[in-house]
């Protein structure tokens, strides 16, 4: 259970208020909340929370983490003096004042994750018209290059023929004029203007062509019309169970015996090794579900269950004490001593700062790490600890019993250390 701190002081002027709250030095990492009229930090296992008299500008204010101070630099919407730092609420208004509190915070908080998704939309679309306005643009570009390129070989191609068939037409002009008399030349000479008579091309007759019939496909076209087609499937629905099975395999008779034998060696040998992490549940990563689970087996006497579930537990975290100590109990009833004194001694390390709320734990841990004690030998040290516990529970009959007993098992060996 969290411890709540107390020890804080605070200053203010006209326009901000200074919040300082020493910490321990060491400390792990400082979890903060904060809004503009709620403040939180979080050190495992302290905590402080402070609800504002006014409500600050929480976007100018800042808070600086040391390693001995917090300090609050909170910045004042209204220029006024404060009475006092909190509010004066009872714990129902606490409690309802927080999830307000909260429930805007998630709001402003999905309202930015909103506009966050649609600004990169946005800028997605933008990017991509930005992208098809520069390929437009390229292909235009290398469109522009090819008309060109083809233009410039097309006029270079027309020069060439030009000048390649006028010695041609000249020669065949010259050849003419040689074998014509006098009289038509001075004809043709007084015609040349006139525009010479256009020489219609003769039409070729081409033969008409006749269809041959062919029996074969005249009797494939008759047997497609006459052709009788099936009837139509009716429709229908068929269930389909498939047997839970280990392997990914279809299931064999004669391979029966070989995959029975095999997962009953897999499962002795995760037995002996533990088990895998990735084969249990998400709620099984829990190392409190890992600890009411071991209570379960211990319960019912399977102490090798319950050291693999709180062992399981301490691998997940090793900063929960009463896995520790349950495992101690659990090694205690099996015989193994030395585990159990070392469970406990761990357990009572992690049971700090030692208070009120963790007398009862303490005070047990210590009375089972004297019995293992006494156990192994070591009756002297062993009433020394159970004398221990007994300062932290007086009132508890079977620890004063305990003690006498060791005492008179003491008296008889005093040698036993």
């Amino acid at each position: 259970m969290p411890f709540l701190i107390k020890d804080l002081t605070w200053t203010q002027s006209s326009k901000a208020v200074h919040i300082r709250i020493p910490l321990t030095p060491g400390h792990d990492k400082v979890d903060l909340f904060a809004t503009d009229a709620y403040l939180k930090a979080h050190l495992s296992p302290f905590f402080i929370e402070i609800f504002l008299l006014h409500d600050v500008d929480i976007n100018k204010s800042t808070t600086t983490v040391k390693d001995d101070l917090i300090v609050f630099d909170l910045v004042k919407r209204e220029e006024v003096e404060w009475e006092s730092l909190e509010k004066e609420l009872t714990k129902q208004q606490k409690m309802e004042l927080k999830q307000q509190i909260l429930a805007k915070c998630h709001e402003e908080a999905k309202k930015v994750s909103e506009d966050k998704v649609a600004a990169k939309s946005h800028l997605d679309r933008f990017a991509v018209q930005q992208a098809m306005a520069v390929d437009a643009q390229h292909h235009a570009i290398m469109d522009s290059r090819r008309d060109a390129q083809r233009k410039k070989a097309m006029d270079e191609l027309e020069e060439w023929r030009v000048a390649a068939e006028k010695p041609a037409i000249e020669h065949s002009v010259a050849e003419i004029t040689d074998d014509l008399p006098r009289a038509k030349l001075a004809e043709l000479s007084s015609s040349e203007d006139e525009e010479p008579p256009m020489i219609k091309p003769k039409p070729v007759k081409t033969p008409a062509k006749t269809l041959v019939k062919s029996e074969y496909v005249e009797r494939k076209k008759d047997e497609l019309k006459n052709r009788v087609l099936p009837k139509l499937r009716s429709s229908g629905e068929v269930e389909i169970t498939h047997t839970a099975r280990t392997f990914p395999t279809p299931s064999r008779e004669s391979q029966a015996a070989e995959e029975e034998a095999w997962i009953k060696n897999i499962t002795l040998a995760r037995r002996a090794t533990g088990f895998l992490s990735e084969d249990l549940r998400p709620e099984e990563q829990d190392p409190q579900w890992c600890k009411n689970k071991g209570d379960e087996f211990f319960r019912s006497g399977n102490y090798l269950g319950a050291i693999s579930a709180y062992t399981h537990g301490i691998t997940l975290s090793d900063k929960l004490p009463s896995l520790f100590a349950n495992r101690a109990a659990t090694h205690f009833a099996l015989g193994n001593f030395n585990k159990c004194l070392n469970d406990c001694s761990t357990a009572l390390e992690l049971m700090q700062p030692a208070c009120e709320m963790n007398r009862r734990s303490r005070a047990k841990c210590i009375a089972r790490r004297a019995a293992a004690l006494a156990r192994v030998g070591y009756l002297g040290k062993a009433i020394d600890e159970m004398k221990a516990a007994a300062k932290l529970l007086p009132e508890d009959q079977k620890i004063k019993q305990d003690i006498f007993d060791m005492e008179r098992a003491w008296e008889q060996s005093p040698d036993s250390d």
